[in-house]
């Protein structure tokens, strides 16, 4: 009775919730309309394949724009992160350069002085960028400010939240993790494990096969599986495949990976907690690559031509086989479940469960397509974008006021509120600052340690004599008073300053 009312009371969380782990989201049936889970709103990001101007809609609406870029993006390869404090979409173009669009402003910020072999980035300001000749350089949004050449070649790099970045190598048959902290050119920490095979295919293993989800790290090397914890670069999973691993997908908890085998049409499924290979899931035809959805719903492998398998994470069955071409953006699982597929020049949208037709978007694969959740093209309380204006020749007293209300016909009564809806009109906003330093990575330290209702201030840049500041801010707001409740809030040293950041 007690196992029964425990299960009930799981089965009610679960509903409640909306989830219990990755496989909570599977298809209640194949014919049940999909929805969009709750959250941030759901963006889709559109651009021409060729380069152009970017715009953005609301999903599932993708006829009325809210935003459109004010530069134009270079064609696109890939997103590589997109960071919601700051608005900031990390990408590279199809000339592997690195790219930043900000979203709020939407300026484009791209650079071309180094020939890039890998990009990462983890909040899409900070792009770290591998170049063809070894060494690792910093793009921020003041541009590139560090650079660092390894001891040992490097072949995978993981941008981490705090501002350090975890690189991978190979040395023989030895695979090598480090952590640098910009702008120091120390390795802090670093781990060196045997994992066979000979250094080129360690090489190439180590560039196809790992990935980043939480605090770990995966890798693929010959025919094992390895999770290196980011915050101690310690060993945290060790898995025995048997054969050479050709792709790792993490389901978006890291709990399990699915792993692709070469010449194998059975995906290994390895469980984290188990540590080991706990299931296999056979595949019409050998995958070749592996791209997870962001809500851990399905998992698409890529097969042969132009086949695409769609596997359920609710129940580890292949649910059936779609027909896209393989790109950087698509096939793409948007915010309702469905597919986003290419045909011909079109996008057609298969069905989550019964992978049936759903909608068709005319001439949608010419353009270059991203899904991500953000509520920063939500419109803002007319206030906060009010420019501070000043009276230039408002009446220095009563009397002087009472000859400027006489000569503009106005009688006393009506001249005091005029004056009222004048003051009124003419009010600041307030910005709480906590910093203005000359070092990126200080601010983003400041910034860390500050959080009031939920929200962390954000670090905007000003030139001043030739040199960037640095500001990290909250605001503005639309009195003093507000400002200071929200710095005292803070429990951290802060100034008030009247206008917009």
């Amino acid at each position: 009775m007690r196992t029964l009312l425990v299960t009930a009371f799981v089965l009610l969380a679960c509903g409640v919730a909306g989830g219990c782990a990755d496989r909570s989201s599977r298809p209640s049936g194949a014919d049940a309309p999909p929805s969009i889970p709750g959250g941030p709103d759901p963006i889709v990001l559109r651009v021409s394949r060729d380069g152009g101007v970017v715009s953005a809609t609301r999903y599932p609406d993708l006829e009325a724009t809210l935003w459109r870029s004010s530069a134009r993006v270079p064609a696109l390869d890939r997103v590589i992160a997109f960071g919601a404090e700051d608005g900031y979409l990390a990408a590279v173009d199809t000339t592997g350069a690195p790219l930043r669009i900000d979203l709020r402003l939407g300026t484009v910020t791209t650079s071309r002085t180094d020939d890039v072999a890998v990009a990462s980035s983890a909040d899409g300001g900070a792009i770290y960028a591998l170049t063809t000749d070894g060494e690792i350089t910093r793009y921020t949004p003041s541009g590139g400010d560090w650079r660092f050449r390894p001891t040992l070649p490097a072949h995978a790099l993981y941008a981490q939240a705090d501002g350090s970045l975890i690189v991978a190598g190979a040395k023989g048959d030895r695979a090598i993790v480090w952590r640098v902290r910009p702008p120091g050119q120390q390795v802090t920490d670093s781990l060196s494990f045997d994992i066979g095979g000979n250094e080129a295919t360690l090489r190439r293993s180590l560039g196809a096969t790992a990935g980043a989800v939480g605090d770990r790290v995966f890798f693929g090397g010959n025919e094992e599986v390895i999770a290196v914890r980011t915050r101690d670069l310690a060993k945290a999973l060790e898995v025995d495949i048997g054969d050479p691993v050709a792709a790792i997908a993490a389901t978006p908890s890291g709990d399990r990976l699915f792993v692709a085998i070469t010449d194998d049409e059975r995906l290994r499924v390895v469980d984290r907690f188990e540590e080991g290979v706990t299931s296999k899931i056979k595949l019409p035809g050998v995958p070749r690559a592996l791209r997870m959805d962001p809500l851990g719903r399905v998992l698409l492998a890529r097969g042969g031509a132009d086949s695409v398998y769609v596997i359920s994470l609710g129940s580890d069955e292949v649910l059936g086989v779609v027909r896209s071409e393989w790109r950087g953006d698509l096939p793409l699982v948007l915010p309702d479940g469905a597919i986003a597929t290419t045909r011909g020049d079109d996008v057609v949208f298969a069905h989550p469960a019964s992978l049936t037709d759903m909608r068709t978007v005319a001439g949608g694969a010419k353009q270059f397509w991203y899904t991500l959740r953000w509520n920063g093209f939500r419109p803002r309380a007319a206030g906060l974008d009010q420019p501070v204006q000043f009276r230039t020749s408002a009446p220095r007293d009563s009397a002087d006021y009472a000859d400027s209300a006489a000569a503009r016909g106005l009688a006393p009564d009506s001249a005091r509120r005029d004056s009222t809806r004048r003051d009124t009109a003419t009010s600041a906003v307030f910005t709480v600052s906590f910093a203005a330093v000359l070092d990126e990575q200080q601010a983003r330290q400041v910034a860390s340690r500050v959080r009031v209702n939920g929200e962390s201030p954000r670090i905007t840049t000003a030139d001043r004599a030739g040199k960037t500041v640095y500001r990290v801010v909250l605001g503005p707001y639309p009195t003093r008073a507000d400002a200071e409740r929200v710095g005292k809030s803070s429990g951290q040293s802060f100034w008030i300053f009247e206008g917009a950041p």
